[in-house]
């Protein structure tokens, strides 16, 4: 279900990414494209016995986000980020050991509430919903194995507009997700349901 999942999101991704690029051709019709950098802080997969743990470390993270206007103050959005950090067991009082490394993209399509107009310089909030995955590549000696996982997301955010059509963005997205076991090693082992973070900033193109 994960994979047919990330195939569908993935897919809208790319009509999204397609259609605004059409639409930069169309004068005045508000698609929009963020290149943005920043930080994912991430939740921990599995919580064990004493406090121990299975997680990966927090890790810078690179994406893009491309929207087109459906009416006045809602947008359909997609989104494409990826970060690099490591897989880490926690232990008790040594704090943990990293024991490989997991190349995480993450992907999503929903609505933006909100938000500033393309052609305005100002200040406008926004809020996004959305359903998409993350799709967790986990590599050591051991193993080398690809998971994908479905993620709800919601996310709060910031316009501040410098110039016609030029705006910078902040914004803090939270993709909940459980880890797919079953994806990776073959068999299900129910994990927790963890919040990661994507707290990020970049420049909101308008077209």
């Amino acid at each position: 279900m994960s994979r047919r999942l990330a195939v569908a999101v993935t897919s809208a991704l790319l009509a999204t990414v397609l259609v605004a690029n059409t639409a930069t051709a169309q004068a005045g019709v508000g698609a929009t494209l963020t290149p943005y950098g920043g930080y994912l802080i991430t939740g921990n997969w599995y919580d064990g016995p004493i406090g121990t743990s299975l997680s990966t470390t927090n890790a810078p993270m690179v994406g893009g986000q491309a929207s087109i206007p459906l009416t006045k103050g809602i947008a359909l959005v997609g989104n494409l980020a990826y970060a690099s950090g490591d897989l880490r067991i926690g232990l008790p009082l040594l704090g943990g050991v990293n024991v490989g490394t997991v190349k995480t993209w993450l992907y999503d399509a929903g609505l933006e509430l909100g938000g500033l107009p393309g052609k305005k310089i100002g200040i406008a909030p926004f809020v996004q919903l959305g359903i998409g995955g993350l799709t967790n590549d986990i590599k050591n000696s051991l193993l080398d194995v690809r998971a994908s996982n479905i993620a709800y997301t919601g996310g709060v955010g910031l316009d501040v507009g410098l110039a016609e059509r030029v705006a910078l963005r902040v914004q803090a997205k939270d993709w909940v997700s459980r880890f797919n076991s079953e994806d990776a090693v073959g068999f299900r082992a129910e994990g927790n349901l963890a919040h990661n973070w994507a707290l990020t900033a970049g420049v909101k193109l308008t077209f």
